[in-house]
């Protein structure tokens, strides 16, 4: 099963309204894909990610931590699963472990803008709304407020929330917001 291949089993199993299937499902595609191998730890994050939803959190991290010891590609960073799993549990020391992990692989280029708005909306549902201001705000680092088209949405988004529940002034990022939403309110 190639990468495509893979991609469209894992969208019918998402697809399923219950969890228990989707759970079942997965168990049975990891039997098709074999440590090591082309997704198979993306099945594990995917199946990790079901099993936080379902409040089964040493499951949780078994899984990511499978994911990550297989080393193959994954859509998103298990480390982000991990952290999500560390703030349910209100493990503030494993928090700071994996958020320090996370930044570095930030600095090296390894994240993908899903990956940071997990990361932060991660953060933000725990209360932790500096950090997740931050996550939010890393993606837009290089992008020009003007630049509208380059606006990574859910970031943007994020962003803007996030500031206004820290009761912060509007700066051109937030005005940035606004315009998105406008435009494309316009266009939609």
């Amino acid at each position: 099963m190639d990468w495509d291949e893979l991609g469209e089993a894992i969208d019918e199993i998402a697809a399923m309204p219950s969890r228990s299937a989707r759970l079942a499902a997965y168990e049975q595609l990891l039997r098709t894909v074999e440590p090591g191998r082309e997704g198979h730890a993306e099945v594990l994050s995917c199946m990790a990610d079901d099993l936080v939803d379902e409040g089964r959190l040493d499951d949780a991290e078994s899984a990511y931590r499978r994911a990550l010891d297989d080393g193959g590609r994954t859509v998103l960073q298990p480390r982000a699963g991990l952290l999500a799993v560390a703030l349910a549990r209100g493990d503030d020391a494993r928090v700071d472990e994996l958020l320090a992990e996370l930044i570095a692989l930030s600095r090296t280029e390894q994240l993908v803008i899903g990956d940071y708005e997990w990361i932060a909306e991660s953060l933000e549902d725990a209360g932790r709304l500096k950090a997740a201001l931050r996550w939010f705000t890393i993606p837009l680092r290089d992008i020009q407020p003007g630049d509208l088209d380059l606006m990574p949405p859910l970031c943007l988004d994020g962003r803007w929330r996030v500031r206004r529940a820290l009761d912060l002034p509007v700066d051109a990022y937030d005005e940035a917001h606004d315009v998105w939403h406008e435009v494309n309110a316009a266009h939609g």
